[in-house]
């Protein structure tokens, strides 16, 4: 496997590169592609039997997850729901079609006409090895906007050009369980004096905000920053015995221990697994050994040695 010393198994390069992909994949299409190429390019004989069949059981509930998804959310607003979530909210001409586009690999229809956005444009923002699915809604109190999709956010942005626009649309968030941050939009517009005032207000509200520029860029990056903390995962890189990590890492959730990476791998691995070494913030040292329920932390590197 990617990271481990497989012994007896002696897998080939073609299932390693396989296993790569698997691991790194963040949709759950990817991830059916990654394990059906790890089963075909696996070698089969009888030290790898139960690995196989513990590849195929997993394939099949992950074929199961993609028909079942398939049926649901197919409606003009139905969106499935892909790994972090992120949903932009705001009023008409706020600027989030274009924040969208600055943020992720999407195009939507950027345009100064009020309600432009009559259905949810979705894009994917990569930052740091993980990926968020964001999506841009139809304004707030415009006919096209669905209040249902919230209810899956993890993280609601909020986007205004001025403190008292939030007012107009506050009693919507009211419910909404996903964390909250506030972005406060065209900052070009500002002069320097007015910008610090409005930082200063923002502050003194203890407000958790992001000053940016759709337009010109100011504080993309930092609000990517702001979404990746929002996450609260880890990653943890893979390394072959006498490689480089990988430059993929697996996303666990902070707390995440070596158990939760092996299983990550496939349900059973850590069963076989006989030595796991340890190198990043959570060991005292390189190469350190470690049991399965050492607790990780972000950019631990892990190396898997298995019976």
């Amino acid at each position: 496997m990617l990271g481990v010393e497989m012994g007896s198994t002696n897998q080939g390069h073609e299932y390693f590169t396989a296993e790569k992909k698997y691991l790194s994949a963040q949709t759950l299409e990817d991830k059916i592609e990654g394990l059906k190429e790890m089963i075909q390019m696996s070698k089969k004989h009888k030290s790898t039997e139960k690995m196989v069949a513990e590849l195929k059981t997993r394939l099949k509930k992950f074929m199961e997850k993609a028909e079942k998804n398939s049926s649901v959310g197919k409606g003009k607003k139905g969106i499935r729901k892909e790994g972090f979530q992120v949903i932009l909210v705001g009023l008409t001409n706020s600027g989030k079609s274009l924040l969208l586009s600055r943020l992720t690999n999407a195009s939507p229809v950027v345009s100064s006409s009020p309600f432009t956005t009559h259905e949810p444009n979705i894009g994917t923002m990569y930052y740091e090895g993980v990926y968020a699915q964001i999506v841009d809604l139809p304004a707030v109190l415009g006919k096209d906007f669905d209040m249902s999709i919230l209810h899956t956010a993890d993280l609601i942005l909020i986007v205004a050009e001025k403190l008292e626009d939030i007012s107009l649309f506050e009693k919507v968030l009211e419910r909404c369980r996903g964390k909250r941050l506030l972005l406060i939009n065209k900052t070009d517009l500002l002069g320097y004096d007015a910008l610090r005032r409005l930082e200063a207000q923002l502050k003194s509200k203890r407000s958790d905000f992001v000053l940016v520029s759709a337009l010109t860029g100011e504080g993309i990056n930092l609000l990517k920053r702001r979404i990746f903390e929002a996450m609260n995962i880890i990653r943890v890189y893979m390394k072959e015995p006498g490689k480089s990590p990988s430059s993929q890492p697996v996303v666990l959730s902070v707390g995440g221990t070596v158990f939760d990476v092996a299983e990550s791998i496939y349900k059973g691995f850590s069963k076989i697994i006989v030595e796991t070494k340890l190198t990043g913030p959570s060991g005292k040292f390189a190469n350190q050994r470690v049991g399965m329920n050492h607790i990780l932390k972000d950019r631990d590197v892990l190396e898997f040695k298995t019976r």
